[in-house]
């Protein structure tokens, strides 16, 4: 599901505001400090239950006011989902009324940020690119998070015997390891490559010029987190000894990774800021239109700032780019500057221009 619309009550600098929105793409621009990164932060807290600005969520109450409310509504379901924090209490997150956890919000209204601090997909770690990876197969696969759990507890409980030098019982966690380990990284493989495949389509329909084909010559390669030329449970037996002498598992899923490759070179030592910031936005519309195309899954991608980084080049890819989207998008610049761009590409886009504090 998608947000037709989102009310803020209290929400930092916004006494009382209702924001209708557009399934497609959805532009707010203005001066800094008007509210634009706020009502995205608004739509993607009421999705997720997080910030993507401050960890302090008590933070986003407005001052002298004992607590905020955000609600969001779907036009297409009917469906309600609302945002409650009071001063000195835990937030609480409701759909159509009834009190939901934050992973169930997050299925019910799947959102992606991207923003100044998590922009560069390729700079990233390898935990980042995983998370990124693994938000979008708990939103398409009902087992995964119970292979997910598994797996991790599994883990935990290897490295606890390497630790405590509890080798006798080595082996019964290392197969059961390898047993939990293959079956995620099968389903993170399987995603992967769709999301290949989703990149490969959008990349193509971009129809890029000679100076843009950076993008062309991308290319991703998944890896499990060790060797793939022997399996998850040879690999933890060939490297036993090298485990014991470290005391922790070396190799498996929990190192796994997305690599960008360009000119047998990673592409964070060739590509400029902006670039990175391209290739993320391209990465993320491909699994967001897997979600959509495959699963039936609408998720929003929220863009924070997106002309920051952005050249004259790269920012031109970006407005063909929300041609193709069939997902909603919601993004945020300082300044009005694609009037003439839209009317060249022929996109619909509903604006917002920010002006006022509340």
């Amino acid at each position: 599901m998608a947000l037709s619309s989102i009310t803020l009550n209290n929400f930092r600098c916004f006494n009382l505001t209702k924001v209708d929105l557009a399934d497609g793409a959805n532009f707010f621009y203005g001066k800094n400090g008007c509210g634009k990164t706020t009502i995205l932060e608004a739509i993607y807290l009421v999705c997720s239950g997080r910030s993507f600005k401050s960890s302090n969520i008590e933070s986003a109450i407005t001052l002298n006011q004992d607590s905020f409310h955000l609600k969001g509504f779907d036009k297409e379901s009917g469906f309600i989902i609302e945002a409650y924090k009071e001063r000195k209490k835990s937030i609480q997150i409701k759909l159509n009324n009834k009190k939901i956890t934050i992973s169930e919000a997050a299925k019910a209204f799947p959102a992606t940020i991207i923003d100044n601090k998590t922009f560069s997909f390729t700079e990233a770690s390898p935990g980042f690119r995983r998370k990124i990876l693994d938000r979008a197969i708990f939103l398409s696969d009902a087992t995964y998070s119970a292979a997910w759990f598994s797996y991790y507890r599994t883990l935990k409980q290897r490295n606890k015997v390497l630790k405590d030098r509890a080798l006798n019982e080595l082996d019964t966690w290392s197969n059961k390891l390898s047993i939990l380990g293959t079956t995620l990284s099968e389903k993170r493989e399987h995603f992967f490559n769709q999301t290949k495949d989703a990149y490969d389509n959008i990349v193509q329909s971009l129809g890029l010029t000679s100076e843009k084909k950076f993008i062309k010559d991308l290319h991703f390669e998944y890896f499990k987190g060790w060797d793939d030329k022997v399996s998850l449970e040879e690999i933890l037996e060939l490297e036993k000894d090298n485990d014991i002498r470290r005391r922790v598992t070396t190799k498996g899923p929990h190192k796994s990774d997305i690599k960008v490759i360009i000119s047998n070179s990673e592409a964070k030592e060739i590509l400029s800021r902006g670039e990175q910031k391209l290739l993320s936005i391209i990465w993320l519309c491909a699994q967001h239109e897997t979600l959509r195309s495959l699963y039936k899954i609408k998720p929003t991608l929220l863009i924070d700032d997106v002309k920051s980084e952005l050249d004259n080049n790269t920012f031109n890819i970006f407005i063909s780019l929300l041609k193709l989207i069939q997902n909603q998008i919601i993004f945020s610049n300082i300044e009005d500057q694609i009037n003439s761009k839209i009317e060249a590409e022929l996109i619909t886009i509903k604006k917002f221009h920010v002006e006022q504090l509340s």
